[in-house]
């Protein structure tokens, strides 16, 4: 009796969820797709460059045009490409804080702008009123009608503008044809740091 008694109470060995199987099962999925993954070379790589800008940078207080011996390029000036004064230039302005509507928020396209190499003005393509899709509509018929001389291309946006309308700019200019697309950095307002 006593002996059974032993047994009937003995526990034994409990065998819980064993983990370490499964922890080398993953750690070999995740080798296997680490080693096995190819992101292709040009993935996120935008073939464009940047080129001084074309307005001049504002002082702070007075708002009085700056020197612009004393703004420094980011490239020489015997650097640049000699091109670039015959691009094209493609201007897209941004709805600003009080302009904005429901269907207008900040940060989106409201005007959009074309200039040639010989044009004194730029030409108006679009305004507030025209669907976005339909202003790019409109900009690759002009740029296809220009692609004659196939010049460079100068995306010049304002800061405020909303990345995503830029590069819609940057695919209607390579879908037109043009190869050499450069953009122009937006002037530096000091009064926008010093806030």
């Amino acid at each position: 009796m006593r002996k059974r008694h032993k047994l009937e109470g003995a526990v034994g060995v409990q065998l819980s969820l064993i983990i370490t199987p499964m922890l080398d099962m993953s750690f070999q999925i995740l080798a296997f797709f680490i080693m096995t993954y190819h992101p292709s070379a040009l993935e996120g790589h935008i073939p464009g460059s940047l080129v001084p800008p074309e307005e001049v940078a504002k002082k702070s207080k007075d708002n009085t045009p700056a020197n612009p011996a004393e703004q420094p390029l980011s490239l020489d000036e015997s650097m640049l490409d000699p091109a670039l004064g015959q691009a094209l230039t493609i201007r897209v302005k941004a709805v600003v804080r009080g302009q904005e509507t429901k269907m207008r928020p900040i940060g989106s396209p409201s005007q959009l702008f074309m200039k040639g190499a010989l044009d004194t003005e730029a030409t108006m393509i679009a305004d507030v009123e025209v669907d976005f899709d339909k202003a790019l509509e409109r900009l690759n018929q002009k740029l296809r009608e220009s692609a004659a001389s196939k010049s460079n291309v100068k995306i010049a946006a304002d800061g405020d503008l909303r990345q995503q309308y830029v590069m819609m700019v940057y695919d209607t200019c390579k879908r037109a044809g043009y190869d050499k697309i450069h953009f122009v950095p937006p002037p530096v307002m000091n009064t926008k740091l010093n806030k």
